[in-house]
């Protein structure tokens, strides 16, 4: 594994798939939001973290032996840098997924009413800014320079 930048533990998947149904019973349950309170929180707080985590900063975020930082890794997200830059792995494909599930389970407790528009267009924007931060054309892209 050394010289392997990028490589994402197998516990990552778990953290992860167990951290946010964690934090969406704690707005439900621990704080009384209603669903579509709880549920849209959760997308936009995963959205911002993930895309500052993967998609912004530079190098590892988190210091890690498994990660050799030298060379071009220091210039990549650390998303460009998950299984060695290999795109549609199933590491890659599982974090897109969590995206995704999550996008869906706001729009499923969110009504179809007009009084809800925002909170649509809010869930909406948090989900394809980080959906799209993910798919292989964006490999090594900087939006109007920024982040290079």
């Amino acid at each position: 594994m050394s010289g392997s930048s990028g490589y994402v533990p197998k516990g990552a998947g778990l953290f992860t798939s167990c951290s946010w149904p964690v934090f969406r019973v704690f707005f439900g349950l621990g704080l009384s939001l209603n669903p579509v309170e709880s549920w849209t929180i959760v997308n936009v707080v995963h959205a911002c973290v993930t895309f500052i985590v993967f998609h912004w900063i530079k190098g590892n975020p988190f210091h890690t032996p498994w990660v050799d930082m030298a060379g071009k890794g220091e210039r990549q997200t650390w998303w460009e840098q998950i299984d060695g830059s290999v795109q549609n792995t199933p590491s890659r494909k599982f974090l897109i997924g969590v995206v995704v599930f999550l996008y869906l389970a706001t729009v499923h407790s969110t009504p179809l009413d007009r009084q809800f528009l925002f909170v649509h267009v809010v869930n909406l924007a948090a989900f394809l800014v980080v959906f799209v931060a993910k798919l292989p054309f964006m490999h090594g892209v900087r939006i109007f320079g920024i982040n290079r």
